[in-house]
């Protein structure tokens, strides 16, 4: 078994640490009295983003990409990045920018209540499932990570596509966390990584 290169460690705790991080904010959000949708505004409060939570989704969303730059370092040296890779990591980094830029201009700016935030999250959210998934798709052809952290990741990401934060799908964020977790572990230990590197590209 390799052993996994200084950088590629430190983006594994990364991970690690995001990942956790992602997963006590979305809980600590859960728990929170039900929002409203839609309509039902008019009668019923929205359930708000506390400061605590904020700042766990803000840090996770960092150490994501850095996790992610231990992945794409990992599958570029087995020759086996690709197009696909490439893809999905300019995706999920446009997605994760957007989302952190919207975050911090709201806790700067508007004392967590910026008006135009649905304008930021939606296409910022959209883009990083779409950059995750294509980017876990590429890592699971590739075959440098164990295939069920590649197929958690895949599954993780697209559980995000149920999330909702005023309602109790808010968990569906956790599944990303935990892929993010098992990412990052494999990362730092290279436990579960192949000792031979393949040379074909995913294209």
């Amino acid at each position: 078994m390799p052993q996994p290169i200084p950088f590629v460690r430190w983006c594994g705790l990364a991970a690690m640490l995001g990942g956790t991080l992602w997963v006590i904010g979305n809980v600590v959000h859960a728990s929170k009295p039900r929002g409203c949708i839609a309509e039902e505004c008019a009668i019923r409060t929205m359930r708000e983003t506390g400061a605590l939570e904020g700042i766990l989704m803000l840090l996770s969303l960092m150490l994501f990409v850095v996790g992610a730059a231990g992945l794409v370092v990992v599958t570029r040296r087995s020759g086996s990045f690709g197009k696909m890779g490439a893809a999905g990591v300019l995706i999920g980094a446009f997605g994760v920018g957007v989302l952190v830029i919207a975050g911090l201009i709201q806790a700067l700016f508007f004392a967590g209540d910026f008006p135009l935030m649905p304008g930021f999250v939606i296409p910022g959210v959209l883009a990083m499932i779409l950059g995750s998934a294509v980017l876990g798709i590429a890592v699971l052809r590739s075959g440098v990570l164990p295939r069920w952290v590649a197929l958690l990741l895949v599954v993780g990401t697209l559980a995000m596509l149920g999330f909702n934060e005023q309602t109790w799908r808010t968990l569906m964020a956790v599944p990303f966390g935990a892929a993010w977790v098992a990412v990052g572990y494999v990362l730092w230990s290279g436990v579960g990584t192949p000792s031979v590197l393949p040379t074909a590209r995913v294209r």
